[in-house]
């Protein structure tokens, strides 16, 4: 029930963004209204959501174009005008470049398409069963961690965040490097171990 739910939001946010995209261009070339940009930050779930409105926007008369774009060039791009829409908006991880988009009236947050994910650090389950259950366990663990901490791709809010806590020594950090990395990397260094 749930993801279907969450099918109807991202459906009804989509159709809102075709929609508001497509009245202002009205007065341009009928090529140019057809094609919708989107972002993708390289995410499963966002490469898997802007599927779904590709195909949407295709049954729709629309062809949808996507863009592997970073978190930081992807809103660059759409201050710009090069991106239409970006269905991966992490707030209040990514308010200050939605801030920025508003301040230049660049976008508009239409929907939201997911609520009540968290946003935070994760441990293998091996991790979590020697007792890591909290950023205060961490410093215990430093040695079978190398004191790193793999955040994700670079210039995100996310690693900026978990540098504040080092530099400050929150949580007994000082000293932890940030490695900064992405989805697929952590990933296939998962799938490495496993195999």
């Amino acid at each position: 029930m749930k993801t279907v739910s969450h099918l109807h939001r991202i459906a009804a946010g989509l159709f809102l963004s075709v929609a508001a995209f497509s009245t202002p261009l009205q007065a341009a070339d009928d090529a140019s209204c057809k094609l919708v940009r989107l972002s993708d930050p390289g995410w499963t779930d966002i490469t898997a959501t802007n599927g779904v409105a590709s195909v949407l926007l295709d049954a729709l008369g629309y062809e949808a174009d996507v863009k592997t774009l970073s978190v930081p060039i992807g809103y660059q791009a759409m201050k710009n005008g090069e991106i239409d829409v970006f269905l991966g908006n992490w707030m209040p991880a990514q308010k200050s470049f939605v801030d920025d988009l508003n301040s230049a009236k660049a976008a508009e947050v239409l929907t939201k398409n997911l609520e009540g994910a968290k946003f935070t650090l994760a441990v293998p389950s091996y991790m979590a069963e020697k007792g890591v259950k909290d950023f205060a366990d961490l410093a215990k663990h430093a040695d079978e961690f190398e004191s790193k901490i793999y955040g994700i791709e670079p210039g995100a809010p996310a690693n900026q965040n978990i540098q504040k806590i080092i530099d400050a020594n929150d949580f007994g950090l000082k000293g932890w490097q940030l490695v900064e990395s992405g989805e697929q990397a952590m990933l296939a260094q998962e799938i490495g171990r496993a195999v």
